[in-house]
């Protein structure tokens, strides 16, 4: 296995190393889209294949058409749900990971050896996204010292 080295572009705010976000709970399983699914949305699901240490029910596999259906659940609820309003961009490494939170339409990735063309002119934000950015941040009690704005960073991993 390699070693991958990314640069990224983003509107948002970096965080420092060790933040604490309101997804880094055990309930969450510290994971941003299972907080905003299940914590935030609040989806249930109409059966369960895990117990709540995250092993199967019974310590038991289920049968493949019941993993598809809980999974196509989750999907036909984010479907019809509201989105979650930022981008988690992680701007150190796996290993040590530090995180932006960026307006989506805004992240832009390039791996190594992969150049990729884009309009610098296009890296514009609009002070509904910069709003809306910051309105998460305040809904969640997320603090942060400093407004958003453009950053470059890198990842590697």
């Amino acid at each position: 296995m390699g070693v991958s080295t990314d640069g990224h572009i983003c509107f948002g705010i970096a965080f420092e190393d060790g933040f604490e976000f309101p997804w880094d709970t055990e309930e969450s399983d510290q994971d941003i889209d299972s907080w905003w699914v299940y914590g935030v949305l609040g989806s249930k699901h109409s059966f369960e294949l895990y117990d709540e240490k995250g092993n199967y029910i019974n310590g038991v596999k289920p049968a493949q058409e019941d993993t598809d259906r809980y999974y196509d659940e989750k999907r036909q609820f984010e479907a019809k749900n509201k989105k979650i309003p930022i981008q988690l961009v992680n701007y150190c490494s796996g290993d040590y990971p530090m995180y932006i939170l960026a307006v989506p339409r805004t992240y832009l990735s390039c791996s190594r050896g992969y150049p990729a063309d884009f309009d610098p002119s296009a890296l514009t934000v609009t002070e509904e996204e910069k709003a809306a950015l910051l309105q998460f941040c305040q809904d969640h009690g997320i603090e942060h010292g400093a407004e958003p704005k453009w950053l470059l960073s890198s990842y590697w991993g």
